[in-house]
């Protein structure tokens, strides 16, 4: 196993055992403990959400249903489980059920999804073309309705909040196989918007 892989590995396997104690102090009546669950997954979730298509206030109430199920459902947190894989699911599922209430398509902000401005890659597994300023990103993130919702999902889950393609799948209740089917996908997709956006980009720099 590659020194990086044991690594990850155990900062995974310490993540779960931290969020498992968390759950036990919950179920014993400490409230202080289920603030810890929302300070450290709040904006992750929240991130999630926005890049999702949801707008802010949307995002911040899914985000806040999301906590609500994860107290409300605590109970049946089984040990040995993985709270942030468990948690994960949970925000899938709200998110999803925000998105199909709305029905309309929303355009959204880049804040918070490419950080740096001038000069950022856009680091999507493949992508590989430079982002040259923040108006590209813009419409990049413009252009994500080219994407089905669950290759939108995967992106944003395994992108954009690096998880790995097995809590990719834990959460979204598919398979490894599907995750990366779907990143793939969304992959080639936005590879063309992008090459599309940096040839309209040099067109009217040429005039």
């Amino acid at each position: 196993m590659a020194v990086s892989d044991a690594t990850s590995l155990e900062a995974s396997s310490r993540k779960s055992r931290e969020g498992r104690e968390l759950v036990e102090r919950v179920r014993s009546g400490d409230l202080e403990a289920f603030e810890g669950i929302i300070r450290l997954h709040e904006r992750r979730i929240l991130g999630m959400a926005v890049q999702m298509g949801l707008s802010p206030a949307d995002a911040q109430d899914a985000c806040q249903e999301v906590f609500l199920r994860v107290f409300r459902y605590l109970g049946g947190f089984r040990a040995g489980q993985s709270l942030e894989a468990w948690l994960w699911r949970i925000a899938v599922n709200v998110v999803y059920d925000s998105l199909r209430a709305r029905r309309d398509r929303v355009e959204v902000s880049w804040d918070g999804v490419f950080q740096g401005g001038e000069g950022v890659m856009a680091r999507s597994g493949g992508l590989q073309v430079t982002v040259e300023n923040a108006d590209l990103c813009a419409k990049l993130l413009s252009r994500m309705g080219v994407l089905t919702p669950q290759e939108r999902m995967v992106f944003v889950l395994k992108e954009l909040q690096d998880l790995d393609t097995r809590e990719v799948a834990l959460a979204m209740r598919i398979s490894s196989i599907t995750v990366r089917r779907h990143g793939a996908s969304a992959r080639q997709k936005l590879r063309e918007v992008l090459k599309d956006l940096s040839r309209r980009k040099g067109e009217d720099s040429a005039q």
